[in-house]
């Protein structure tokens, strides 16, 4: 078996160089020396050779100096940033990421070094917050409707129950169990998704009728309030795949319904604009804060912070995430108390 070879320390390497390089510089001196004033030496042989001696002492002594000079100019600009880095590893590998390091460095490449090391600590930094949101987010959306499943059952094992209370402790328990088959296909269509790069059963469909299509399945729910619908829809064919497509327009359409109050006004509009389709749900609801407008792409992120309210935090950031994957782009303007605008590009 092959010996491994112990490392050896940079200051260790360095610090051989500079001798070598002072070494080397004091032979090529000397030499010089000896070639250049020959008549110089002769003569200050037959004295003794003391202005020689001391030229060799001079030399000597400024090689020292300059080296003292370089190491202490290495340490403090070189060690000492690799040292604070190599502390620094030693944290983010023990799960610290709130670090940061100094860039003011004059060493281009230090800088940079210090620089990328700050980013990856900030990234870091980032997803570990945002595992940790996704945990806490996930236990709660599934303990939620299991304590609630867990708790009605318990009522319904007593015997002095009514019929009607039967049936309204029994719709709870099936409305629980309909939340938690939501988000257990959610969280599995997100992540595989995410795990796509390119969707390959692509077909030519009207997506004029499917947007048409799916204002028509949730006409029970803008019935239910009242809702007025505008709707502007040009006849449009399209390149992609249906049924994800088709979760788009639920999502948008189904929030502007939830979002938007009794009497409420709903416009839909499909635009065809040169090479692009242009989606747009308008809607005069309840609006967002600047807040939650930036944060309602992230997964299982709630404005309502009690998780009262119907959904789970998925279906915007699975709208995303189609979309992406058409190689279209998503906004959002809003303003609180003065409703929404989603707007979907395609190409």
């Amino acid at each position: 078996m092959k010996k491994r070879k112990k490392p050896v320390k940079l200051r260790v390497v360095f610090g051989l160089i500079v001798f070598i390089s002072i070494f080397a510089i004091l032979i090529v001196l000397g030499v010089a020396l000896r070639l250049l004033n020959i008549d110089f030496v002769r003569q200050d042989a037959a004295y003794g050779g003391s202005a020689l001696l001391g030229i060799r002492m001079l030399l000597i002594a400024v090689c020292v100096v300059a080296g003292i000079t370089i190491e202490q100019f290495v340490n403090k600009k070189i060690f000492k940033p690799l040292n604070a880095l190599n502390h620094s590893m030693d944290e983010v590998t023990s799960g610290n990421f709130n670090l940061k390091l100094s860039t003011d460095s004059r060493i281009l490449e230090i800088k940079e070094i210090m620089s990328h090391f700050n980013t990856m600590a900030a990234e870091l930094s980032s997803i570990e917050m945002f595992r940790n949101d996704f945990i806490s987010s996930v236990s709660h959306e599934f303990k939620t409707p299991i304590a609630a499943i867990e708790g009605f059952a318990t009522l319904l094992q007593s015997a002095d129950l009514t019929a009607e209370e039967r049936e309204t402790y029994t719709n709870y328990i099936i409305n629980s169990t309909k939340r938690l088959s939501n988000l257990s296909d959610n969280i599995l269509k997100l992540s595989r998704l995410e795990q796509q790069e390119l969707i390959l059963d692509k077909k030519e469909f009207n997506l004029s009728e499917q947007v048409r299509v799916a204002i028509l399945t949730l006409e029970r729910e803008w019935s239910k309030k009242e809702i007025e619908l505008e709707i502007e829809i040009d006849e449009i064919q399209y390149h992609g795949n249906q049924d994800l497509l088709f979760q788009v327009w639920m999502n948008l359409i189904n929030n502007a319904v939830k979002f938007t109050p009794n009497c409420g006004l709903i416009k839909v509009l499909l635009k065809q604009k040169n090479e692009q389709i242009i989606f747009q749900v308008i809607d005069n609801g309840v609006g967002m804060s600047d807040e939650n407008r930036k944060r309602i792409f992230e997964k299982f992120y709630q404005s309502d912070k009690s998780h009262n309210s119907q959904g789970n935090g998925l279906g915007l950031p699975l709208v995303r995430r189609i979309i992406s994957l058409h190689d279209g782009i998503i906004n959002v303007e809003s303003e609180l108390g003065s409703g929404s605008t989603f707007t979907v590009t395609l190409v």
